[in-house]
C-alpha cells in the first residue's frame, strides 16, 4: 500500500509540473508571436540601414574613412558584444552562445555581456576580459543601452585597444531552429578597387557624415540583432517548455500504468487470500 501511495504522490507532482510547463509554453508562444511581428518591422529597418550604409561606404574613399577611423590592423585584440538572456528555461540558447565565444576568444580580447545568464556563465573564465555588462534589460535590447555600448566600443577602438567590433547573437531561422553566430559590425571592409565614386558630393563633408553616422549604424545594429536574439530566446523557451510538457505526459502515463499494475497485483493477492481462507474452512 505504501508503494501505491508513493506512486500516487509522484503522479500528482508530475501532473502539477506539467501544468506549470504548459502554462509557460503558452506564455512563451504568445510573447513569441508579438516578438516576431516586432522583429519583422525591425528587420525592414535593418535592411534599409545596411543598404544605405553600403551606398555611403562605397562612395567614400578609403582615405576619407581612415582619416576619421584609422585602421587598427596592428592591434590583435577584438571586442565581442555578447547577447544572452536574463531568464533561464530556454534550452541550450545561452550555452550555445557561451560555447561559441569560448572557442573564439583570445586572452586579451574584450567582452561586453548582456543578460544575467550569460554573465554568470562567462564570469568564471573571463572575468578579466569583461569591460562592461548589462542585466535585466527587458524584452529587447533598449536603444539607450545600444548607444552606451557603441560609445564605449568606439572609445576602445580610438584608443587602439581593439581592432574590430563583433556582435555575438542568436539568429532566428524558424520556430525550431536558432543559430548562434558572430557578426563583425565594425570596421567596414573598404578596398582601393575604385568602388569609390569620385563625383558624389557630401555636405558638409565626408568626415562629418562619418562621425555622425557610424555610431548610429553600430547602435542600430546592436538594437536590431538584439531584437532577433529575443525572438530566438522566446522560440527556444517555447520549445523547451513544450518538450518538458510532453515528457511530463509520458512520465504520467508510465507512472499510471505502474500504479494500476501494482493495484491489480494487490487486489489479486487479496482475492487469493480470501479463496485460500475459504478452502481452509
Amino acid at each position: 500500500m505504501s508503494n501505491l501511495n508513493a506512486l500516487k504522490n509522484r503522479i500528482g507532482v508530475v501532473t502539477n509540473t506539467k501544468k506549470i510547463t504548459n502554462a509557460m509554453q503558452l506564455v512563451a508562444a504568445s510573447k513569441l508571436r508579438k516578438a516576431r511581428e516586432q522583429a519583422e518591422k525591425v528587420k525592414s529597418y535593418q535592411d534599409i540601414l545596411e543598404l544605405t550604409f553600403h551606398d555611403l561606404i562605397t562612395n567614400i574613399s578609403p582615405n576619407d574613412f581612415k582619416s576619421v577611423f584609422p585602421s587598427n590592423d596592428e592591434v590583435e585584440n577584438s571586442l565581442y558584444i555578447v547577447i544572452t538572456s536574463d531568464l533561464g528555461l530556454c534550452g541550450s540558447y545561452n550555452s550555445n552562445i557561451v560555447h561559441l565565444i569560448e572557442n573564439k576568444i583570445k586572452p586579451n580580447d574584450k567582452l561586453i555581456v548582456l543578460g544575467t545568464k550569460g554573465l554568470g556563465m562567462l564570469l568564471e573564465k573571463f572575468k578579466n576580459n569583461i569591460v562592461d555588462h548589462y542585466t535585466n534589460y527587458g524584452d529587447t535590447v533598449p536603444y539607450k543601452i545600444s548607444d552606451k555600448i557603441t560609445k564605449l566600443a568606439l572609445k576602445l577602438y580610438h584608443e587602439k585597444q581593439i581592432r574590430n567590433i563583433n556582435l555575438v547573437y542568436t539568429k532566428f531561422v524558424n520556430n525550431i531552429l536558432q543559430e548562434a553566430e558572430i557578426k563583425k559590425i565594425f570596421p567596414f571592409d573598404i578596398s582601393n578597387d575604385s568602388r569609390y565614386v569620385s563625383y558624389v558630393e557630401f555636405e558638409p563633408n565626408p568626415e562629418t557624415i562619418l562621425k555622425n553616422s557610424i555610431p548610429l549604424y553600430i547602435a542600430s545594429m546592436i538594437y536590431t540583432l538584439g531584437t532577433a536574439s529575443k525572438v530566438s530566446e522566446l522560440a527556444a523557451r517555447r520549445n523547451a517548455m513544450e518538450n518538458a510538457t510532453d515528457n511530463a505526459e509520458d512520465l504520467i502515463q508510465a507512472l499510471s500504468l505502474e500504479f494500476n499494475r501494482s493495484r491489480q497485483s494487490i487486489i489479486t493477492q487479496e482475492i487469493n487470500e480470501i479463496v485460500s481462507g475459504a478452502d481452509a474452512t
